[in-house]
Parts: C-alpha cells; structure tokens; sequence
C-alpha cells in the first residue's frame, strides 16, 4: 500500500480530516466541530486491541513429526490483536499496558469543549499498529506582518514496540505546512509515556504546560525572524541538524574524508540549497537571510522532501522518528543561536 494508511473493518481507509484534503487524497472529511464519537468511527479507530495468550507447537522428541507436536502456552508473551478484522498487531510481554484508540481520541475530550481545541486529522498507519490525533490549538502567531504559524497539539501511540504513548506540542507553517515540535521550556518537547506505565491523560496533560508552551514559542520564533545569520553559521547549521556535526573539528574531520565530503558537499548543493532558497516562505522577511528561514528549511526538506519508500513512511519518520530527529536538533540549535 503506496499511503502506508490501515484500513478499516469495512474496508474505507482508516483516516479522517477537516479542511485541506492530506498528500494521499484518502480518507473521510468531516465537518469543523464533529462529535468525538464521529471521529473515531470516520477515522476507523472505533475497535479495541485485544490480548490473548501464546500458544506455540512444541517438539518435544524432535522428529518433525505432526502426530508428535504438543500445544504449549508462553508465560512471558501475549499477543495484540484487533478486536474488529483480527489481525495482530504485536507480541507483548503480559505488563504491557495498553492504550486503546477510544483513549486517544477522548484525550481531547475536555481541552475541545471547555479550551476550544478542534480535531483536525486522526486515523492509523501501518495495519493500526500505530494511531494518531491532531487537534489544533486555535492558537497562532504572525511573524513579520505574513508568516503565519497556528498551534497543535498532537497524540500518538504504537501496538508494535516502536514507540511509546507520545503527546506533544506541534506548529504548522501555514505557507508550506511544515511541522515542528516545540516545548513550553528547556525540557523535553514532548511528554513521553512507555507502555509499561499506565496512561493517565489528566498528568500528561499537566506535564505538557499546555497554558505556557505556546507564548514560550512565540516568543522564540519571534527572535528567531530577527536573528541575521552568515552563511557560515548556516552550513554549520544544517551538518549539525543531519549529521550531528557540532565543532569546528568535528566538521574538517569529516570534510578530511573524500567520500564523505562529496556526499556533504551534494547535500548542500542539492537539498539545502533548493530548500533554503526555493520552498514555500524562503523569501518572506521573517525567513530570508535569518535563523527562523534555516529553521523551515530543515522542516520543509523533512517533511516534503526527504527520501522514503512512500508518503506514509515519510509521515511516520516526520513525526516520529529520524526526521523528527532531525528537526529537533535543528531547533535546539535554533534556540543555542537566540540565547
């Protein structure tokens, strides 16, 4: 499946969005404001993950034999399975605890009706071993009288050991739709919960700072529209961000390398340039010449630009793994260069 997206039990694939139509087209629209319970059966999250035992043939004679094969139960594994097609999603060590996709999507069940949260996409990848909600905050910032960017706040979790329960809070350029985690402090970006402690939305929650996240990152984004930088400083940027390349030493090192100078040297002619110079907002005030454009350039060539097998693998790596990586170095960098 080229999307990557699970499908669902009657077989209309497991994604539901407002507004915009997503990068693969599919899924089901709904309108701004739709019930809770609306959402999780249009996203195809309206099935619980099940657990059940292992039972494996064992050969005690060790002949192969069929007739000689005995049934065994494991006392350290169980398996993950969906209640609705039961396919199986994972096998579990018996403390694994489990976060069910009715549990995502009522996360956001007090921030929309008492703070004015709206869901803006949910739905699941990779046969419902991972599942995702996106509300947006209905918080937003202009930098420089035209770059707007709008707040997010994102919930996600994986049946297949890849990842934790995560929740974070995300922006989204408007211009170019390029997403960025951010948190309300110098801590942690996102609140992280593994499946072997219970989940417990009330302390995420608490954790996330939800009132003070987004005034600690309007005024960074702000000093970052302000911040002049050289090209220097720019290539010095963008190896730390894709390559973790911190110091002067590190650098000549790897450009000491013949081979892994031309792959260097490609990359910034190639990705960075086109980025830098060439995606949606480069040249709008608040980016052109400055930290915040290096900040984007990073997140648009992650987001729209780096290799992968497909959109959904390239979702997944965006959001969850060395893509996301990536941003987050890009930004801690960012933050460096405006202390």
């Amino acid at each position: 499946m080229a999307h990557e997206l699970a499908t669902a039990a009657d077989g209309r694939n497991a994604m539901a969005y407002t507004g915009q139509t997503p990068w693969h087209g599919l899924g089901q629209v709904l309108t701004p404001g739709a019930p809770l319970e609306t959402w999780q059966t249009e996203a195809g999250l309206d099935w619980t993950a099940k657990r059940a035992g292992v039972q494996f043939a064992r050969d005690p004679i060790g002949d192969g034999k069929l007739e000689d094969l005995l049934l065994a139960q494991s006392k350290n594994h169980d398996v993950l399975y969906r209640s609705d097609t039961g396919d199986v999603l994972s096998i579990v060590s018996p403390r694994y605890q489990i976060v069910q996709p009715r549990d995502i999507i009522e996360f956001y069940r007090d921030l929309v009706e008492r703070h004015g949260f709206e869901l803006e996409t949910a739905g699941a990848l990779k046969d419902g071993k991972k599942i995702w909600a996106l509300a947006n905050t209905k918080n937003a910032v202009t930098l420089r009288g035209e770059d707007k960017v709008k707040g997010y706040l994102l919930l996600a979790t994986s049946y297949d050991g890849t990842m934790s329960t995560q929740a974070r809070f995300t922006s989204i350029r408007v211009v170019c739709n390029n997403t960025l985690t951010f948190a309300a402090n110098n801590g942690k970006a996102n609140v992280v919960v593994p499946h072997s402690t219970k989940f417990n939305a009330d302390a995420i929650k608490i954790d996330l700072e939800v009132g003070d996240a987004w005034s600690a990152f309007t005024s960074r984004a702000q000093a970052m529209s302000e911040r002049v930088v050289s090209q220097d400083e720019a290539v010095k940027f963008f190896l730390n961000a894709y390559y973790s390349l911190s110091t002067v030493d590190e650098i000549k090192e790897a450009q000491e390398d013949e081979a892994t100078a031309k792959t260097l040297e490609k990359f910034m002619e190639k990705r960075m340039t086109e980025a830098l110079f060439n995606s949606p907002g480069a040249h709008m005030a608040s980016a052109k010449g400055l930290l915040w454009g290096l900040v984007n350039a990073v997140t648009f060539d992650v987001d729209h630009k780096m290799p992968a097998r497909n959109q959904g693998n390239r979702l997944d790596s965006a959001w969850f793994g060395k893509g996301e990586q990536i941003k987050q170095r890009a930004w801690s960098r960012a933050l460096e260069m405006i202390a």
